[in-house]
Parts: structure tokens; sequence; C-alpha cells
């Protein structure tokens, strides 16, 4: 994650944990508002971008959720959590071929327990 004060780092997770419960409960709108200033206040956090774009992709702001996909997995493309928020929102918009290859572009540069669970369930699928 990159670098913040930990009482910044601390405050961002806060407003996150937040911003998921409000876009859970339907409220995205507010959810989107507080997360696109956490972005604008701290531009250079991985995880703000990535969460942002999860919020949008849940309100069906497909485009501008996968720009701050993009975004976040620039910042921070070792980081497992913002690839597979990446890889969520991709595949929400329908884009599967692209969510795939993201799987594969993080695969290849670290280990996921989230894609291998996957990859097996898949797999068993096909095997049924």
């Amino acid at each position: 994650m990159n670098k913040l004060e930990e009482d910044d780092l601390q405050r961002v997770m806060e407003v996150i944990r937040h911003a998921v419960e409000f876009a859970e409960n339907n409220d995205s709108a507010f959810a989107t508002q507080i997360l696109t200033a956490v972005v604008e206040e701290f531009p250079g956090l991985a995880i703000g971008h990535s969460y942002l774009g999860w919020i949008l992709s849940r309100s069906g702001r497909h485009r501008e959720a996968i720009e701050q996909g993009r975004v976040a997995v620039q910042l921070e493309p070792e980081s497992e959590r913002v690839s597979l928020l990446f890889f969520r929102v991709l595949w929400s918009a329908g884009e599967r071929d692209q969510a795939l290859n993201e799987m594969k572009r993080f695969t290849a540069i670290g280990h996921s327990d989230e894609y291998s669970k996957m990859m097996e369930e898949w797999t068993q699928i096909e095997e049924s």
C-alpha cells in the first residue's frame, strides 16, 4: 500500500469501510461521494481508486469504474486486493477477456489464494 502517515491510513481505511457499508445498503451515491473525496485527497493511493471503481461498478457506471481500476493497478501492480477489485469491476462490466487478462497478469507476478480458488471452481465446473 502506498505510503501514508499512520493516522491518514487509518482514516482512509475507515472511510473505505463506511463506503462499502453504504454501498451494500443501497446508498452508492454517498459511497461514491466519500470515496471520490479520498481519491482527490490522496490521488496516489491505489486502494482508494480500487474501491471507488468497485462502488462505481455496483452503480452500473462501468466505464468510470474501469478507469479507476486501471489507475489503481498502475499505482500498485503487485497488490492482490487491487487486482481482485479490478478483476471484479471488469467481470461486472462484461469485459470477461480483460478480467481474465488481469488474473493472468497478477498470477504471473504473485500468488493469490482467491484467484486459485476461482480457477479450481471453474475446473470443477468444466469437469462436470
